[in-house]
């Protein structure tokens, strides 16, 4: 459905993304666009939204180029990092920031819009540029919603969020999905908080992929071994507290290897996506 096909982008003698080619072949899946800062994930968004004209590489919906094919746009949603800036539609009151968007797509509901700013206690009176940081992210959040597009890009969207408005988001969004499923892709730093959301996982590492899975099967590779190392196994990260040495291991275990292991003293775990990722990406 969409594709991105060895897309490479450099800022000055910095290379962003370099040769990265991604599948995404589900319609109705949440992806997880995982990276530390400076990795290129909102580089990454801002070309499939086609905010960002040069680079090499293409990138497919429906099987055509979106450089060439500008009207898959009205099926794509960016929200966001800091669109805002200079950007006119975002300099006046949220009732008409919602208007432009209600013309600007055909999916976009904007009675259910009116309802998640009430919802937040947001006045659509309010002017955009004078929310904070916290409530700009809430607003472009709400905007990712109503629109309803086949494709919703959400680009931090816990920005200035305290918890409570985090979780009350993703709760809200996890309702709008069942209800209406789409194709939504998440760059977000906040990875403990998300994980029970996610249907893939996409890891980005110095300028290219690291890991692109579902989260089910990500998810069945992450063992944590205590008093025991495994051999020939993707070993990430070995910790040693005391006399206790734990091995973490990103990769296939079987029923036997695990039986066996444990048969000599070992102690099996599972660990979580957050670890995994701080183990994966860390120097």
């Amino acid at each position: 459905m969409l594709t991105v096909k060895n897309v490479s982008k450099q800022y000055g003698k910095q290379m962003v993304l370099e040769d990265l080619s991604i599948n995404f072949e589900d319609p109705h899946g949440v992806y997880g666009i995982l990276g530390r800062n400076g990795v290129g994930k909102t580089t990454l968004m801002r070309i499939i939204f086609n905010m960002i004209p040069t680079y090499q590489g293409d990138v497919y919906y429906k099987n055509q180029s979106i450089k060439e094919f500008p009207e898959a746009l009205s099926e794509i949603v960016y929200v966001g990092g800091e669109i805002y800036d200079n950007n006119s539609l975002f300099q006046g009151n949220i009732k008409k920031l919602i208007e432009v968007y209600n013309r600007m797509y055909e999916t976009f509901d904007i009675l259910y819009a009116e309802h998640l700013f009430a919802q937040f206690n947001i006045s659509l009176k309010s002017s955009f540029s004078k929310l904070s940081t916290g409530n700009k992210t809430l607003v472009q959040n709400i905007i990712g919603l109503a629109s309803h597009c086949p494709i919703t890009l959400f680009d931090e969207p816990t920005n200035g969020l305290d918890s409570v408005n985090r979780q009350k988001f993703f709760q809200l969004m996890m309702e709008d999905y069942a209800e209406n499923p789409r194709m939504i892709l998440i760059s977000t730093h906040l990875i403990q908080e998300v994980e029970n959301y996610l249907t893939h996982v996409i890891i980005l590492k110095n300028a290219s992929v690291l890991v692109d899975q579902s989260l089910e099967t990500f998810q069945s590779q992450l063992y944590k071994v205590d008093n025991y190392q495994p051999e020939d196994k993707n070993i990430i990260y070995q910790q040693q507290l005391g006399n206790k040495i734990s091995y973490f291991l990103y990769d296939q275990l079987s029923k036997e290897e695990r039986l066996a292991m444990e048969s000599v003293g070992a102690n099996i775990h599972r660990y979580d996506l957050q670890t995994a990722f701080n183990y994966l990406v860390g120097e």
